[in-house]
C-alpha cells in the first residue's frame, strides 16, 4: 500500500458518506450538485462543477489538482455512479467500468445478459415503439408488466390485468422512452444488498419489502434482514451474483431486487448503487456493515470489513396522511416522534399547509420513520407506535 494518504473525491455525499472517509482516514474532495451548497464537514477541498450534464468538466478540474495515488471518484446515487466510473476511467484511476454501470440501466439488456445463468429467465419483450406494445402484451400474456426499460423510482410501472387495462394504459402513456412487457412473477419480493470488492461478490442482507400494489408498486417499508430457508437463501444469492457478473460490475454495494416464486428467485432489476429508501442506513443500524465505508476502502487498497458487528433488526414505514386537509407537522411534533425507543429517523416531505400528493412514485410518498430493534417483533412495535404518534389527528 502507498505511503501517501488516499483520497476520495466525493458526487455530491450524504453525511453519512463524509463520516465514513473521516473514519478511514482519507482525505476528501467533495464536488455537490450543481446548485447546491458546498458541504461543512469536509476534509479537504471543495468545488462546483455542472458534472451532472457535463462529466468532462469534473475530470478537467480534478486533472488539475493532480491528486497523488490512491484516489478515486465515488457517486453512491444512480447518476453519481455512473458519473463516477467515467471520471476514473478518463483518470486512470481504480473503479467500475463504466458499461457495467451502462447495463444496469437498460433492464432489457440485463436479462438478456443475465439469460438463464442462475434459474429460468424471465420473459419479456423490448418495446422501442408505442406501437410495440400491444403485440408484446399479446405475446407475454395477461397478467404482465409494462415499465420503462431504464425507469427508476418505480415510476411507471404498470401491472395490466386484460385488454380494457392495456387500452387506458396506452391512451395516457407518454412514450418517450423504450419500454419493457414481462411477465408477472408471482411470489414474495425481496431486494438484497450486497458489496462487490476485490475478493469478489457478498450478500450483506436480504430485505423484506411492502409496496402498494396495482396499478402502482411504490414501497411502504422495509425490513432487514429477513432468514429465507437456507436452499432459498443460497438461490437467491446465486442469482445476485450472476447478475453482477453478468453487468460486470466489480466494486462497491449493489441493490437487485429478486421475486421468490415457487419455482425459486427470478430477476426484477438491479441496480450498482446502494439500495434507496435508507437502505444502507438500516444495514449500518441492524448489522454494522457501511457499504460507503466498505466502498472506499476497496478502491482505495484499504482493508475491508468482511464480517458484520451486529445482531439487530432494522425497518422504514412509509406514512400517508389524509389527502384532503392541508397538513402541517410542527418541529416539536416530530422531535416527539424522534425521541421514541429505536426511532433513529423522522421526516415529513409534505411543505406546511398543502394537501399531500396522491402516491405515484417513490418521490410522492409523504414521510417515514426509520427505527432499529432487538428482534423483529421489537421493531415492529416501535415503527407501529412512530407511525401512530406522528399520523394522529391527521
Amino acid at each position: 500500500m502507498s505511503d501517501t494518504q488516499p483520497t476520495a473525491v466525493l458526487l455530491n455525499p450524504r453525511s453519512h458518506v463524509l463520516a465514513a472517509a473521516r473514519k478511514l482516514g482519507v482525505a476528501t474532495v467533495t464536488v455537490p450538485e450543481p446548485g447546491r451548497p458546498l458541504p461543512e464537514d469536509g476534509t479537504g477541498p471543495a468545488f462546483h462543477s455542472p458534472w451532472t450534464t457535463d462529466p468532462e468538466d469534473l475530470v478537467e478540474r480534478l486533472r488539475a489538482l493532480d491528486l497523488a495515488a490512491p484516489v478515486s471518484c465515488f457517486g453512491f446515487g444512480e447518476l453519481g455512479c455512473s458519473v463516477a466510473a467515467l471520471v476514473n476511467r478518463r483518470l486512470g484511476w481504480p473503479g467500475n467500468p463504466p458499461e457495467a454501470l451502462e447495463a444496469f440501466k437498460d433492464k432489457a439488456k440485463l436479462r438478456s445478459a443475465v439469460g438463464d445463468r442462475a434459474g429460468a429467465p424471465v420473459a419479456y419483450v423490448l418495446c422501442t415503439e408505442k406501437s410495440g406494445i400491444r403485440s408484446a402484451v399479446e405475446s407475454i400474456g395477461y397478467p404482465c408488466i409494462v415499465k420503462p426499460a431504464d425507469g427508476t423510482g418505480s415510476a411507471g410501472v404498470r401491472r395490466l390485468a386484460g385488454p380494457d387495462e392495456l387500452e387506458s394504459h396506452l391512451e395516457g402513456l407518454d412514450f418517450t422512452t423504450p419500454h419493457i412487457v414481462e411477465e408477472f412473477l408471482v411470489g414474495t419480493e425481496y431486494s438484497v444488498e450486497a458489496m462487490s470488492t476485490s475478493a469478489g461478490h457478498r450478500v450483506l442482507a436480504i430485505t423484506e419489502k411492502a409496496t402498494t400494489g396495482a396499478p402502482g408498486f411504490v414501497e411502504t417499508g422495509h425490513t432487514l434482514p429477513v432468514r429465507l430457508d437456507p436452499q432459498d437463501e443460497e438461490a437467491v444469492a446465486a442469482l445476485v451474483t450472476a447478475t453482477l457478473d453478468a453487468a460486470g460490475y466489480r466494486t462497491g454495494p449493489s441493490h437487485t431486487e429478486v421475486m421468490l416464486t415457487a419455482k425459486g428467485p427470478r430477476l426484477i432489476e438491479s441496480h450498482g448503487r446502494p439500495g434507496g429508501d435508507r437502505l444502507s442506513d438500516m444495514l449500518d443500524l441492524a448489522l454494522g456493515e457501511d457499504v460507503f465505508e466498505q466502498a472506499m476502502a476497496d478502491l482505495l487498497g484499504l482493508p475491508v470489513p468482511s464480517t458484520p458487528t451486529r445482531d439487530r433488526v432494522a425497518g422504514i414505514r412509509y406514512v400517508g396522511f389524509d389527502r384532503t386537509v392541508p397538513l402541517t407537522v410542527t418541529d416539536a411534533e416530530i422531535a416527539e416522534v424522534a425521541a421514541l425507543p429505536g426511532v433513529t429517523e423522522v421526516s415529513v416531505a409534505v411543505p406546511a399547509g398543502q394537501l399531500p400528493p396522491e402516491v405515484h412514485r417513490s418521490g410522492d410518498r409523504h414521510g417515514f420513520v426509520v427505527a432499529s430493534g432487538a428482534d423483529r417483533e421489537e421493531l415492529e412495535s416501535r415503527l407501529a407506535l412512530a407511525v401512530r404518534t406522528l399520523t394522529a389527528g391527521r
